[in-house]
């Protein structure tokens, strides 16, 4: 069997765009370019976490068991830096609510923060154009 190719971090940071994308976790390297349309968690999910160790990002989220059989589909070799956070053998707990996610957005050019405020906002101008249309109309 062919031993797998070890990649640095050097490497890695080279294939930062949505054209090319590669991530780190758990001590191995994924080409994530042809996914990253294609993820449910959006664009920003995967393309503010571009070029670096995103374990702990990933690993935050709680991924399904599928979603980490998914990932190893896109495994194309090893990180030189190991694995930063060992993946802990977890025993079955009833599920429970997901909680709100924190935002990775920090640093992504467009953050994902601002779509939602800006979303907000569009609905609260809404209602007030309604609101002033619906008072205007009744007089």
């Amino acid at each position: 069997m062919a031993e797998e190719k070890v990649y640095s971090l050097e490497e890695v940071k080279k294939h930062t765009t949505s054209k090319d994308c590669w991530f780190v976790v758990h001590g191995k390297v994924y080409d994530v370019t042809n996914f990253v349309e294609d993820h449910p968690g959006g664009y920003d999910a995967i393309i503010c976490n571009t070029g670096k160790d995103a374990t702990a990002n990933f690993d935050e989220v709680g991924h399904s068991v599928s979603a980490k059989k998914f990932l190893q589909t896109m495994c194309i070799g090893k990180f030189e830096g190991g694995d930063s956070a060992p993946a802990v053998v977890e025993e079955k707990k009833p599920v429970a609510p997901i909680p709100a996610k924190k935002s990775c957005c920090s640093g992504c050019p467009a953050s994902c923060c601002s779509i939602v405020s800006l979303t907000v906002a569009a609905a609260i101008v809404a209602g007030l154009v309604y609101f002033v249309k619906a008072k205007q109309s009744a007089k």
